[in-house]
């Protein structure tokens, strides 16, 4: 029996999965996802770790024995899942900036109603929240810090 060279296998691999049905594509995908999620999972608690140790990120890579490229590559997939899932802000036009011109007045209304803020601290998470916030948006960013952080 003749061994099969690597460009062979990877033909027969192709034309396997070029016969493979929707519905096993599906569950590829539907696989492929939960394998994602818990490498997503594993590694949000790692960062928690990292971050809660007091140690630099290149110190707690090398105690733990962690690549440090692996260790950015998912924390920047962490953070831009984070980012997908807040709400899009409405975007600003530049073609016509409106200039205000405040008096002494406005300037201590100003400053007293950002005294009126709520200030939350949640592990290394500080989050800043006034009158102008929006329900929906405290609620995503809560949900995206529990996501990313596993806490609050």
């Amino acid at each position: 029996m003749a061994k099969m060279t690597h460009m062979k296998k990877q033909e027969n691999q192709k034309s396997h999965f070029n016969h493979i049905s929707h519905k096993e594509a599906l569950v590829l995908t539907k696989i492929q996802q939960i394998k994602h999620q818990k490498s997503m999972d594993y590694w949000k608690q790692l960062v928690i770790a990292q971050q809660q140790s007091g140690f630099s990120v290149t110190e707690y890579c090398r105690q733990q024995d962690i690549k440090y490229n692996a260790f950015y590559y998912w924390l920047r997939k962490i953070r831009e899942e984070a980012l997908e899932s807040l709400p899009q802000l409405p975007e600003k036009s530049t073609t016509n900036p409106q200039v205000a011109v405040l008096s002494a007045t406005t300037v201590t209304a100003a400053v007293q109603t950002q005294s009126s803020s709520l200030k939350l601290f949640c592990g290394p998470v500080s989050l800043e929240v006034n009158e102008q916030t929006s329900n929906e948006m405290l609620m995503q960013t809560l949900r995206c810090i529990k996501e990313v952080f596993g806490i609050c």
